[in-house]
This record gives C-alpha cells, structure tokens and sequence, in this order.
C-alpha cells in the first residue's frame, strides 16, 4: 500500500503534468492565433490605390539649382531613440526651422525609422508637421504604451521566450497618428529605410522615389514600412501585407545593420555625383562600449569562440562603421565633396532600450543633455553647414 506521503508525491506528479500539458496545448492555441492574427496579409490595395512614388527626375529637379545636399541619418535603439531627437529638438530651437526644412534627405535604422519618416510627413499647408520635439515628446509620452503587453502575453510566451516580447498593436497606433494612411510617395521629405524583407530573404533600402529609366517601386502605407523597419524579431511580431498580388513581411535589421551610413552614402553619390553631400550621423550611445574582452587569456581559446560568437553581430556592425567613419573623415579633410560630422557620447550608466521605468527614462534624458553638451561647439558648426546656403535666414 502507498503511503500517505507517497499518494501525496504522486499526487503532486500528476498535477504538475496535468499542468505543463494544460500550458503547452494553450501556447500552442496562442502562437497560432498570433500568427493567424499577424502574419496572414492585410491587403493595402484599396487604401493604396493608384497612387505612385516620386520619380527620379522629380528627386533631380527638386535640386537642381542646389549646390550642397544635407543628409540626416539616425542610429537604432529602442528607447534610447530620445537621444537624437533631443539634439535635434536644439537644432531646430537655433534655427528657426524644423528638419524637413533643413536636411534634404533622411534615413535611419528601427527607431531612427520611426524619427526620420515623422520628420519628413507634410502639412496642408506645404511645410512639415511635426516639429523634432513633437516627435520626442510624443515618443516619451507614449513610451510605455509602446513597449507593453498584456500579462498573459508575458505568461503563455514566457515572457519572450517562444514568441516576440510584445506586441505591435500599441505601437501600431502610435505610427497611425504620425502617419494615417499616408504612402511613401505622399511624404514631402525624402527618405531611405533599411528593412530585411523576410518573402524575399534580402536586406533592402526603401526609399520614397523611384528608380530612373521608367522602373517603378511598390509605394508602401509609411506605417506597414516603418513598422516592419521597427520590429527586432526578438521584441515585436512582423505584420503581413499585400500589395499588387505581393506578400510583403518586414523586420528590423539593426541587429546586422544598426547604422545605414554606408547605404546612405553610396545613395547619395549615386544621384549627385558633382554635388557635396553633408552628412550628419546622430548617435545614442548604444555601441560606444562594445569590444572584444580580450585582456586575460580566459578570452582565448574554446572561452573565447562562445565570447566571439555572443559579441559579433552588434561588434562587427560597430567596426564595419568604425572603417567607414575613417574613409568619411578622410574623405572630408581630401574631398570637398564630402563633409560628415558625428554626434555622439560614451554613456556613464547602462541605458535599457525597452524598459519604460522612470528611473532608465530619467536615465535616457540625463544622457541626452549629457551627450548634447558635450558636442554643442560640434552642433553649431553643423548648424552653419547646413544653412550657410539655404535660402532662409538662420534663427539666434
């Protein structure tokens, strides 16, 4: 006969596998009704129409009789976007301007996406919408609305494990006040977007123009693009669309590619190859840090290939910059056709890009002051850059 302690243990056995199936089949049930609710496409169609992308002799014309392209290019990291908005933000109070009217074209990886293409959205009264502190401000307002999830998302993913952290529904909303059902073509700023297009297994720069000689882009909802260019898989769903008969499925590609300078760049000279290109990268202190720990032997050896492996998609984006950065900088001492600044800072204390928590916001805007006066002199140089050509007066 079992005993009484034994009938309990076996008791508990059988509640604790009554449970884990319980949990399984519902994860189950779960994981396929977010793919069913995410990944089946939304056809864009009707809401797209006949509408169309700017041509390229548009892009041409557009600066015909403009000697020097100011370029604005921002880095990824989550809620550490702020950062770079901040430095805008004083960019315009010096101006007198917003930044669609200062920078010419405009482009950034996962958050930057989400900052660059609300800077560019027009006004019906021919200028731009939103101003670089509407958009911080919006952005920190409506940050943990953003980076959130109901509690049993958290329970039936194990808090990220089999599915993306959260969910994109919130964010979502946020991108449909910025942008309605505003297609790319529709935006008054040029942009270029990096996104990894999952369909066609390749990495892509999105731009708001087509291409010359007659050849035509698909002209996106701005949200289903700067959504995708905003989703690390490992934090939000991708959201399926189709276009024109196309499935279409975006992702964030910061984790390969976290800074779209060298894209940019090639895009630019490509366009206006006798033109100089004044390029502006804003960073947010996200890869100042990343190195190799290769100061003990423990670095080396089996140790250090697990160490390798960990560190090198976010270090080998940072030292592929790192390369590009010095051809720029001697590009810019060599070639009058290239001046390229760079604005950015060495964090103090770590500075989480998703938690919404006072403490790690309050954290974000003590780095941006910190960062914004540390490259004030470096600010105002741009500042004269940028305008010293324009055909505006420059504010105090």
């Amino acid at each position: 006969m079992h005993t009484h302690g034994g009938m309990m243990s076996d008791f508990i056995i059988i509640a604790i596998f009554l449970y884990w199936i319980t949990y399984s089949v519902a994860v189950i049930i779960y994981l396929n009704y977010l793919t069913r609710k995410y990944l089946l496409p939304t056809e864009r169609d009707v809401i797209v129409g006949d509408k169309s992308l700017k041509t390229h002799n548009q892009i041409l014309e557009q600066f015909e009789h403009t000697d020097e392209i100011n370029v604005l290019i921002l880095t990824g990291g989550g809620l550490r976007g702020l950062i770079p908005l901040h430095v805008l933000s004083y960019i315009e109070e010096k101006t007198g301007k917003k930044i669609g009217e200062l920078f010419d074209f405009a482009s950034g990886a996962s958050t930057g996406a989400i900052s660059v293409s609300s800077l560019m959205v027009g006004d019906d009264k021919g200028g731009y919408r939103f101003s670089a502190t509407e958009v911080r401000d919006n952005y920190y307002n409506h940050a943990s609305r953003m980076f959130s999830s109901p509690w049993y998302h958290q329970f039936l993913t194990m808090f990220g494990l089999f599915a993306p952290r959260f969910l994109p529904d919130n964010k979502i909303k946020v991108l449909e006040e910025f942008f309605g059902d505003t297609t790319l073509g529709e935006l008054k700023g040029n942009i270029l977007i990096p996104v990894y297009n999952i369909d066609e297994n390749n990495l892509q720069i999105v731009k708001n123009w087509n291409p010359p000689h007659g050849h035509s882009n698909d002209n996106y909802l701005t949200k289903d693009l700067i959504n995708g260019a905003s989703s690390p898989p490992m934090l939000f769903p991708p959201v399926a669309f189709r276009l024109k008969g196309r499935d279409h499925l975006f992702i964030d590609p910061a984790v390969i590619l976290n800074n779209p300078i060298l894209q940019v760049l090639l895009q630019m000279q490509i366009l206006f190859p006798n033109k100089k290109l004044n390029m502006i990268l804003i960073g947010n202190g996200g890869t100042e840090g990343i190195k190799y720990d290769y100061r003990s032997m423990f670095g080396f050896g089996l140790y250090g290939i697990y160490q390798y492996l960990f560190s090198a998609p976010a270090l080998s984006s940072k030292l592929y910059i790192d390369f590009l950065e010095q051809y720029l900088r001697d590009a810019s001492r060599f070639n009058d056709k290239i001046s390229y600044f760079r604005i950015n800072s060495i964090p103090e204390n770590s500075m989480s890009p998703t938690n919404t928590g006072d403490k790690n916001l309050q954290e974000i805007i003590k780095f941006a002051d910190k960062m914004l006066d540390e490259n004030k002199e470096l600010i105002d140089k741009i500042i004269h850059t940028i305008t010293k050509n324009r055909n505006y007066n420059r504010g105090n």
